[in-house]
């Protein structure tokens, strides 16, 4: 798999990869730039092109990791126990950010963001340590992060829903387009 997607990737710039195309544009409208605020997805798929092995996280990400290459979107997953209220997708305000997994604070101003009543938790650049799926995790928010409506993105979050009840185990998944 990773090499098709490899040789798909050569001679190709960031901004003309499906997935990745639209997330860039999308940083570039909330006023972030995209080459120093990576989408997650192209951080992947960089790690593909020049073969550098992938982070091993748990079922779940991995997961997101599988999907998030052959889209080229970012895909994020939190633990549903650790989300206060409801999940409000917004955007961050000035100073706004959160403690990334495996980085410090990231600033989020500006950018689109998942909140709930304790403040954001989630984006297409990175998940917070506060919501972050570990083994103990029993009930998962996955999100995908689209910003190109000509993507498939039905054909995505079936493919997902498949591999996550078969390699994560889970149960009782449902999909919705927001």
């Amino acid at each position: 798999m990773i090499p098709g997607i490899r040789q798909s990737l050569e001679g190709k710039e960031w901004n003309q990869i499906p997935g990745v195309k639209g997330s860039r544009l999308a940083y570039k409208a909330f006023g972030r730039n995209p080459g120093r605020y990576r989408v997650s997805s192209e951080a992947l798929l960089r790690r593909v092109r020049r073969l550098d092995p992938l982070y091993r996280i748990n079922i779940v990400g991995d997961v997101n990791n599988l999907i998030s290459i052959q889209s080229g979107l970012s895909v994020g997953s939190y633990d549903i126990e650790q989300i206060k209220g409801d999940v409000l997708l917004r955007k961050a305000g000035f100073q706004e950010g959160y403690i990334g997994i495996g980085k410090s604070f990231i600033d989020m101003e500006n950018m689109l963001v998942l909140a709930d009543q304790e403040g954001i938790f989630g984006s297409s650049l990175s998940d917070s340590i506060r919501t972050m799926v570990t083994m103990r995790s029993q009930h998962i928010l996955s999100v995908i992060y689209c910003f190109e409506a000509e993507l498939d993105l039905s054909s995505l979050l079936d493919t997902s829903k498949l591999l996550l009840a078969e390699y994560a185990g889970a149960k009782n998944v449902e999909t919705w387009i927001v």
